[in-house]
């Protein structure tokens, strides 16, 4: 289902470039937006009682999922993120936010859905990167490693150019994994 949720989340990218542009060009965060987008795509896609901020029933820490619905007769809970980097890029607005505490909210994400009934599923979009940079891949290596789960970036990832104006040009990077 990772795969599948990849393949959602890269179409809704590609149908929302204007929105998306603007988000890069500012390295605003879109969780919010995507959260909704991803929820309207998977009912229209099969999904069944498609949900957002769905409390989960485990334990006495009740918890939220992102994102919940049911597929071919799986029950699936979400956690989204939208981590944005702080690497310097022609046609994207300077920024100091760290890089390290987005992934470390990714990481905390994937052992939040660890205790669920439900398959858990994290998604997430790093952004901007400029085209050809691979320095992203050492995220990911460390999501793989703080969650001890396989996550590499052939089977996991998939990278989205996009115009920012002009000749400038960003990459999404839209990771999935199920946890």
């Amino acid at each position: 289902m990772d795969k599948i949720l990849r393949q959602w989340i890269a179409e809704i990218i590609r149908q929302n470039e204007t929105v998306i542009r603007i988000a890069v060009r500012q390295r605003a965060k879109f969780e919010g937006w995507l959260k909704f987008e991803l929820a309207t795509f998977a009912e229209l896609n099969g999904a069944k009682s498609v949900e957002v901020e769905t409390p989960s029933n485990e334990g006495e820490n009740k918890k939220r999922a992102d994102l919940s619905f049911e597929y071919l007769n799986q029950k699936y809970d979400v956690e989204l993120k939208t981590p944005n980097s702080n690497w310097r890029m022609a046609g994207v607005a300077n920024a100091h936010r760290p890089i390290t505490k987005n992934i470390s909210g990714v990481v905390e994400d994937a052992l939040k859905l660890r205790p669920s009934l439900n398959q858990g599923l994290v998604a997430f979009i790093l952004f901007p990167v400029a085209p050809d940079d691979n320095q992203w891949k050492d995220y990911i290596k460390r999501i793989s490693d703080e969650t001890q789960l396989l996550i590499t970036p052939q089977d996991n990832c998939e990278r989205i150019s996009i115009s920012l104006g002009g000749r400038d040009k960003a990459e999404l990077i839209i990771c999935t994994f199920s946890v």
